[in-house]
This record gives structure tokens, C-alpha cells and sequence, in this order.
């Protein structure tokens, strides 16, 4: 047994790589995190302050000096919510089609309704959307918002 040599190995030098294995499920498990944390609601805080019809309204305050107050501070901002819809337009519960657009605008207009946002639905063409804006832009009413309709 004295005769035996002993055998040496070559030394291995250790490898060290970056694993993305470790890194992937931490991204993946914040995803799935954020996505349940986020409120699908998107239009639970959209606050539109609606004012009083115009007989309705209140005298007119005047203020220490007897001038009347800027009028955009005076007025609440009145809103008109439209949503278009393939087929028409629904505003305040009601269903027009598009040969009744003109009537509706006229009536707005005629109520004092300066500000109109559109809630635009799915599948609702551009040229649709144009209607409405230049049948809006033809009334006098400029101030108008688009959102997007999909829950």
C-alpha cells in the first residue's frame, strides 16, 4: 500500500451567476399585489357640482364695496353629462337617437349649460364623436370633456 499515489483533482473555481429566477417572483407577486389593491371604479370620485335651474337661482351678492363678485366664483359650474353611445345619446336617464341630437343640444343650450362632458362607450365610431362636438361647438357650448366609457 506504500506504493499507491494518491490521485489530485483538478480544483474547481466557483462559478457565481446572477439568477433572475428570485427576482421574476418578487416582480410578479407586486404585480398581482397592485392589481388587487387598485380601485376599479373609475368614475366613483368624479365629483361634477351641478347648479341650481335659473328660476331657481338666488339673487346675486354683491360684495363690501357694492360691486357684484367675479361670476365664476358666484355661479356653480353647471354640467351636463352625456353618454354616447352606438346608437345614441343617453343624458339624464334618457335614450335620443341620433335624429333627436339637435333637439337635445338646442334644449341645453337653452337651459344655460355651458359645460358638457361625454362619457364615449365602446365601439362608438370617431365620426360619431365628431357629430356631437361640432353640434355642441354650433350651440355655443365650447366646454366640453371627453371620457372614456369602459368600466
Amino acid at each position: 500500500m506504500a506504493g499507491t499515489t494518491r490521485l489530485e483533482l483538478p480544483k474547481r473555481t466557483p462559478n457565481y451567476r446572477f439568477s433572475f429566477l428570485p427576482l421574476a417572483d418578487v416582480m410578479f407577486q407586486l404585480l398581482v399585489f397592485f392589481m388587487l389593491s387598485t380601485n376599479l371604479t373609475a368614475y366613483s370620485i368624479l365629483s361634477i357640482k351641478t347648479g341650481a335651474v335659473a328660476s331657481d337661482a338666488p339673487a346675486q351678492a354683491t360684495t363690501d364695496d357694492g360691486a357684484a363678485p367675479d361670476d365664476s366664483l358666484a355661479q356653480p359650474r353647471v354640467t351636463a353629462i352625456w353618454t354616447l353611445n352606438t346608437d345614441g345619446v343617453t343624458a339624464r336617464g334618457q335614450r335620443f337617437g341620433p335624429d333627436k341630437l339637435q333637439a337635445l343640444a338646442d334644449v341645453t343650450a337653452a337651459q344655460g349649460t355651458q359645460h358638457v362632458l361625454i362619457v364615449v362607450r365602446p365601439k362608438v365610431r370617431v365620426q360619431e364623436v365628431v357629430n356631437v362636438l361640432e353640434l355642441l361647438s354650433a350651440r355655443g357650448i365650447a366646454s366640453v370633456q371627453i371620457a372614456d366609457g369602459r368600466v
